[in-house]
């Protein structure tokens, strides 16, 4: 298929007539016109060639008709990069032919990075698809961008952006889901040791993971064992701690409102007698109210609260079921104050060990 065609000059109009102009718009046309007559044999042309053509419609080969050039030469380097790859004769063409236009070796050598990078990019999404290389496919990526001459540096930071890719699919579910299971760590190591990573993460990073992993064990059944700051009953095992604010529900008197029918009646003066009777009503309604903050512990056999007022117990057996918010959780008992238990981190967390405590009493 031929890459430049034979197409019909602009006629001239009116006023162009009159001076004997030429229309610009020809020149572009008759550019790849002459392309058109030396395809097979490009080298052959001379930058005299088309400088006359430009003389003829005086356009200034720095700034006019640049599009139009570029895509001509973008057609040279699709035809070239057919097969991956620009050879030395390939190459040396296409300087010829940039030069021929006028674009210079620097223009040339942006429309190889860009498209080399194209080819380069959808390379590295085809080995990575498995999220996995081997050592046949790093020496094809090194034979790839040779032959495209891509830049090293380009090169790099490709391959830098497919290993972020890959990584992100095995973390990204971590961090979704807020579990980190063995097999997830396993996986991981696996893939950055192929990829000839060092797994490491940043403080903030590394903390996530550490919870994420403590989540995972709690969900399977694996409950926290901690040291104790005070004294539990035989056999008592404490699993969780956590400051919370105790909140208990109460009735408040919101408004008081008076009604009653009464009259008034003229006495001495201008003073006016009211008879009837007025009655208040109170009008309440339930509001939680802070009673104590301190520590919530959660053990084997109970919820224990220690509050800067005194200390309060709810044994497993007694809790009905509970209620999880974004601000806490509220425990549902069978008799007595039903506390709400006002806290803002690790709700998750707490909501899960109190249901694996509360499975096992």
């Amino acid at each position: 298929m031929a890459l430049f065609n034979h197409r019909e000059l602009k006629a001239q109009n009116f006023l162009q007539k009159i001076f004997n102009k030429s229309p610009k718009a020809n020149f572009p046309i008759e550019l790849e016109n002459l392309f058109a007559d030396y395809e097979n044999s490009l080298e052959s042309l001379s930058i005299s060639q088309v400088n006359e053509i430009a003389s003829k419609y005086k356009i200034d080969l720095t700034r006019d008709f640049m599009d139009e050039r570029l895509d001509l030469l973008n057609r040279m380097l699709d035809r070239a990069l057919i097969d991956g790859c620009i050879d030395d004769g390939e190459y040396r063409l296409l300087r010829h032919f940039s030069a021929l236009m006028e674009l210079g070796d620097k223009v040339l050598e942006n429309e190889i990075k860009e498209k080399a990078t194209d080819i380069y990019r959808k390379k590295l999404e085809t080995i990575f698809s498995d999220a996995y290389i081997s050592e046949n496919e790093k020496r094809e990526l090194e034979q790839l961008k040779s032959k495209l001459r891509l830049p090293d540096d380009v090169a790099v930071n490709l391959y830098r952006e497919a290993v972020k890719s890959t990584m992100d699919s095995y973390t990204k579910p971590i961090f979704e889901s807020e579990l980190f299971s063995p097999e997830d760590e396993e996986r991981m190591h696996h893939a950055a040791k192929n990829l000839g990573l060092s797994l490491s993460f940043p403080p903030d990073i590394q903390e996530k993971l550490s919870k994420y992993r403590l989540n995972w064990e709690i969900v399977n059944g694996k409950l926290p064992v901690l040291k104790s700051d005070i004294h539990l009953q035989s056999g008592e095992i404490l699993h969780h701690v956590q400051r919370i604010n105790w909140l208990e529900e109460r009735s408040e008197t919101k408004k008081v409102n008076y009604s009653g029918f009464t009259y008034s009646t003229k006495i001495i003066g201008g003073l006016r007698w009211k008879s009837g009777s007025i009655r208040s009503n109170r009008i309440t309604e339930k509001v939680w109210k802070l009673i104590d903050s301190g520590q919530i512990l959660l053990t084997s056999k109970r919820i224990i609260f220690t509050g800067e007022h005194g200390n309060k117990f709810i044994p497993y057996s007694k809790v009905l079921h509970f209620e999880v918010y974004s601000n806490g959780i509220q425990i549902q008992k069978d008799s007595g104050k039903s506390p709400f238990l006002e806290f803002s981190e690790e709700i998750p967390m707490f909501a899960e060990i109190l249901n694996q405590l509360l499975g096992r009493n």
